[in-house]
């Protein structure tokens, strides 16, 4: 029969078993997944390794630091790396294999490699641009054009930044007075949330892209874990891809993230930024000014050159226009007394055209009046006899209405046997117009009769 064992025996035989085959320490490496500091300044880790996909978690341990120990691998670690000791760092510790009766297998940490992470980190960071690269966006937003003299700013950083405070104090106290309308899209620039807060600022601008004439993202300097969000993916796309030119003015000098390779220009600090946009529009009015005076220049030496031509033509016209005007002079003369001459004859054949139309048309009116006077006279002499005649043609016609009067006269139409019938002091044409019971008037050349109506036999 095997041997029965209690658990706490189990866990003691687990224990000793692995402090015989583990005696030593290890150098492992593992994702912090997790990480907890409690009161008394132990760390608590989860450690865990994932597929080659970075999915899946396929090993998993508790990890732990004594307070001690934390205490001066920290500051070590960020220092020499410049990130901060968090969740989500892959780094290469010193452990020593341990199991307790009560809390189970952990790993005790005692050291920590920063070379690893360091070269982890450059290694994602690499990956980060490559993948820009293949997917031919790294440089679209250096391929956009920057306005000549860019004054409406989409500001994004934190609203509390001292660069902020150095960049608004730049931009509005330029010594050329130029005027600039920065507005601020307040961002966390530094954290876990920088990135997706940042990445909701740039959405927000886009919705007013028109507006704008450029993007500035500004914080100050800080450690280079604070920059950490500045390399990823994600945000690096976001930039490359904006519509509108991209500056920024993120770190020291010797920081340059992965956003600083994607933007249309990169510049250290955000003074920096201010300087370059007052610059550019100093440039710009420098241009203004050097082309004004090459136009005045120009139009001296166009207005000399006119003047001087001007002068010379003078010379060689003043002579020819005063030969010009005697010979006109002459021709006019000339001119003048041949019209003089032609008006006289005109006038002359004129008067003697007016002297024989008066003669024709003074033997023309002494000929009709002689007609009119024939006329008047043969007219007076037939008057009576053509009066006569009209009068005795009227007699004539009145004659003639007055017998057709008497044929027409309805008592000689009735004399001849017709008569009228009435009904209702109307006369009718048709029997359809009266009905069995109407009465009737006949009026007769002498007299009428009333009848009653019986039956009607009209069609």
């Amino acid at each position: 029969m095997e041997q029965e064992l209690t658990l706490l025996e189990l866990n003691r035989k687990v224990k000793d078993t692995l402090a015989r085959d583990f005696p030593d320490n290890y150098w492992v490496i593992a994702e912090i997944s997790e990480m907890k500091v409690n009161r008394k300044g132990h760390c608590y880790l989860d450690l865990v390794e994932k597929d080659e996909m970075g999915d899946r978690i396929i090993a998993k341990a508790r990890g732990m630091v004594w307070s001690y120990t934390f205490r001066m691998l920290k500051p070590y670690f960020e220092n020499a790396t410049g990130q901060e000791f968090k969740a989500g760092l892959k780094i290469m510790v010193h452990v020593r294999v341990e199991f307790h009766e009560l809390y189970g297998y952990s790993l005790h940490i005692a050291d920590i490699e920063p070379s690893y992470t360091l070269g982890e980190m450059a290694r994602t960071r690499m990956e980060t641009i490559r993948k820009l690269e293949q997917e031919g966006i790294i440089h679209m937003n250096k391929q956009l054009t920057l306005s000549e003299v860019p004054q409406k700013i989409a500001v994004i950083s934190s609203q509390t930044a001292a660069g902020y405070k150095d960049f608004m104090e730049q931009l509005h106290n330029n010594p050329y007075g130029y005027v600039f309308y920065p507005k601020l899209f307040p961002a966390y620039m530094q954290g876990d949330q920088a990135e997706s807060s940042i990445i909701d600022v740039l959405e927000d601008i886009y919705q007013y892209e028109h507006i704008f004439d450029l993007v500035a993202i500004i914080r100050g300097g800080g450690a280079q874990a604070d920059l950490s969000c500045f390399d990823h993916y994600t945000l690096a796309a976001h930039v490359a891809q904006f519509p509108l030119p991209v500056i920024s003015g993120i770190g020291h000098e010797k920081d340059e993230s992965v956003v600083d390779l994607v933007v249309h220009t990169k510049l250290k600090t955000p003074t920096a930024v201010a300087d370059f946009l007052v610059n550019r529009g100093y440039q710009f009015e420098e241009r203004l000014l050097s082309a004004r005076d090459q136009i005045v220049q120009n139009t001296s030496r166009f207005i000399q050159t006119e003047h001087q031509r001007q002068q010379n033509l003078s010379g060689r016209i003043v002579p020819n226009i005063n030969a010009l005007i005697e010979r006109t002079q002459t021709r006019l003369e000339r001119k003048a007394e041949k019209l003089t001459h032609l008006n006289q004859l005109f006038i002359q054949s004129q008067h003697q055209h007016l002297r024989d139309y008066s003669a024709r048309m003074s033997n023309k009116s002494q000929r009709v009046l002689q007609n009119a006077n024939w006329e008047l006279n043969h007219m007076e002499r037939n008057f009576p006899h053509i009066v006569e005649i009209y009068i005795q043609n009227k007699n004539k016609h009145l004659s003639n209405l007055e017998q057709a009067k008497k044929h027409l006269d309805p008592k000689n139409v009735l004399k001849r046997g017709f008569s009228i019938t009435q009904k209702g002091g109307q006369t009718i044409t048709s029997a359809q117009q009266a009905e069995p019971g109407d009465t009737l008037t006949t009026r007769l050349y002498e007299g009428s009769i009333q009848s009653t109506v019986q039956k009607n036999n009209g069609g």
